[in-house]
């Protein structure tokens, strides 16, 4: 029977036997309300550049259709667009990996999964001067470059040859971890009444997979997809950081290209350009968000999957604490390269291996020496605090309408897509429209209108998050309430907690590592940490170990946040996407 290629067998529908919603007046008026805060700052900040955006691409200049043809014509925006499509083909690659690296690591000990995830609290920035000391082509300072040249791969440099794999390495070590601590956070929902029919039925696991697993964790993966859809997107700080100018240009994408000569391509090809960026970025993440709308039958909360031979004591389990022992090791590298550096003298991490000598506190002390780095950290912290609690008093209610609010169907799906297409646009697209409103009214590099600018690139994810959350909350919490105004809500709110912490945290760490939107938004005058350590690639030569102690201190604090609230972070990224989870609204 394993060998048809029919549906394994067909899951029947929930149906709904409990007393029916109470509905509201027709004009939803308490939803519309709700949704209005987030609606108007998204209205102001997103939407309207961007329609800005694409009535220039039409108008400005040449007109028509010609800046279009300009963008398709110039060989070096052409090459630009590619290397974009390739970071949006490779990463669904390293969600897949990070699927594969679940299965196995549904098992280990939590210790290695959180070291897998820690790399999500490093900017990008951070990361990219990681790799950047990993693969240095100055003789004897890279060390897996000198590993190259020890094994005859004299090509192992930060050159043509390669450095489009040190780019994919970096990004894979950055987000792979996240996607797999998610879907092992997943797979303890997974119906194994239904995986047990299968086996019964004879299907192998290959069957298996592709009948019970793969549909059950399809909201999981759509939702990781759209989040690691959205660093690729803005693939920008590790572009900046890893590449040498020499060979930038091999490497070029449409947010690095904007970037540098959108000043000089003109209003209309550079709107056409951003459009065009838009539009393939939003194809993508609307191709995944039908997993988000999959509901499985409620059910009770599975119990603990039972261990299998070869997890404890023996050969077998010897050999996975082994595994488990090599991974740790060898995701540790980057980080403590950076470390290295920073505890040697800067003549020294300029003039030798972060392995050799000259060990001391001299960079750290340059790093601190010029005054800017301590106050940028204060600010950077206060304006990502705020950043994170002006999110939930937006996404909140949003989300809870979007979930409970008795909205039309339609409706309701028709913003859940907006959230997604909105979730996954680049800062470059609405760089220029609202940089020159943010200008006009003199609040460029201002505190407020930064931090809001923050906060509106936030909340369509953070809505998509809790909006998932707040639907699998089962009906009779919530049903059985007295009708206070507010009861409801505080009901949910109860329940999905770790979501909330989980939506704050992640946009607390944004904030705290951006570079981009700080640099479009902000310019110097903004305070950002990140800017300061951007001056200083610049000089990655001779500045490498003032570069990786400001790395260090500017990494301490969201790596710390994400080692604190690691168990609820996960189970917040999860509450939702985990099948069986609980009575979710349709």
């Amino acid at each position: 029977m394993s060998d048809q290629t029919g549906p394994l067998f067909e899951i029947a529908p929930r149906v709904a036997v409990g007393v029916p919603v109470r509905r509201h007046s027709p004009t939803h008026w308490r939803a519309i309300l709700m949704l209005a805060p987030a609606a108007a700052l998204t209205l102001a900040v997103l939407i309207g550049p961007l329609l800005t955006t694409v009535v220039a691409s039409f108008t400005a200049t040449g007109g028509g259709l010609r800046n279009y043809d300009a963008v398709f014509a110039d060989p070096a925006i052409r090459h630009a667009i590619a290397d974009s499509l390739r970071w949006l083909v490779f990463a669904p690659l390293v969600c897949l990996a990070g699927l594969l690296l679940a299965w196995p690591a549904r098992r280990q000990r939590r210790p290695l999964i959180g070291l897998l995830a820690a790399p999500v609290a490093v900017s990008a920035l951070v990361t990219g001067a990681a790799f950047r000391l990993l693969f240095d082509p100055q003789p004897g300072h890279g060390l897996l470059a000198g590993l190259g040249r020890d094994l005859g791969l004299h090509s192992v440099l930060l050159g043509p040859g390669w450095i489009w794999v040190v780019l994919a390495l970096a990004f894979t070590w950055q987000w792979l971890g996240l996607a797999a601590v998610v879907f092992r956070a997943s797979m303890t929902g997974l119906p194994r009444d239904l995986l047990r029919v299968a086996r019964t039925l004879g299907a192998g696991r290959l069957r298996q997979a592709r009948s019970v697993v793969l549909p059950a964790l399809l909201p999981a993966i759509s939702l990781v997809l759209i989040m690691v859809l959205v660093a690729a997107a803005r693939v920008f700080e590790l572009v900046l950081a890893v590449v040498p100018g020499s060979v930038q240009d091999q490497v070029d994408v449409v947010g690095v290209h904007l970037w540098r000569f959108g000043a000089t391509m003109g209003t209309g090809e550079s709107a056409a350009l951003s459009v065009l960026l838009f539009l393939v970025v939003a194809g993508v993440a609307l191709a995944g968000l039908q997993g988000l709308r999959r509901e499985w039958p409620a059910g009770r909360r599975p119990s603990p999957e039972p261990v299998e031979p070869g997890t404890g004591p023996g050969p077998a389990g010897w050999a996975r604490h082994g595994s488990t022992v090599v991974i740790g090791a060898i995701w540790i590298v980057p980080l403590a390269a950076l470390a290295a550096t920073s505890l040697h003298t800067p003549r020294a991490a300029a003039g030798g291996p972060w392995w050799s000598g000259g060990w001391g506190w001299a960079s750290y002390r340059a790093a601190f020496g010029d005054g800017q780095l301590l106050p940028t950290l204060g600010e950077t912290a206060v304006r990502a605090l705020f950043a994170g609690a002006l999110l939930l008093v937006l996404a909140v209610p949003a989300a809870y309408a979007l979930a409970w609010g008795d909205l039309p169907q339609p409706a309701v799906r028709g913003l859940i897509a907006l959230c997604t297409v909105l979730a996954v646009l680049p800062p470059q697209v609405v760089a220029t429209p609202l940089g020159y409103i943010l200008d006009h009214l003199q609040l460029l590099g201002a505190a407020t209108p930064l931090l809001l600018v923050h906060v509106a690139f936030g909340v369509p994810l953070a809505a998509l998050l809790l909006r998932k959350a707040f639907a699998s909350v089962p009906r009779e919490a919530v049903r059985q309430l007295d009708p206070a105004p507010g009861s409801a809500l505080l009901a949910v709110l109860a329940r999905c907690w770790p979501a909330l912490l989980a939506v704050a945290v992640l946009e607390v760490i944004l904030v705290w590592n951006d570079l981009l939107i700080g640099l479009l938004f902000g310019g110097t005058e903004a305070g950002a940490a990140t800017l300061v350590l951007f001056e200083q690639t610049r000089q990655f030569a001779t500045s490498a170990g003032p570069l990786a102690a400001d790395a260090i201190v500017i990494t301490v604090v969201p790596l710390a946040l994400v080692l604190a609230t690691g168990k609820w972070l996960v189970r917040g990224l999860a509450e939702g996407v985990r099948p069986g989870g609980g009575d979710a609204r349709p």
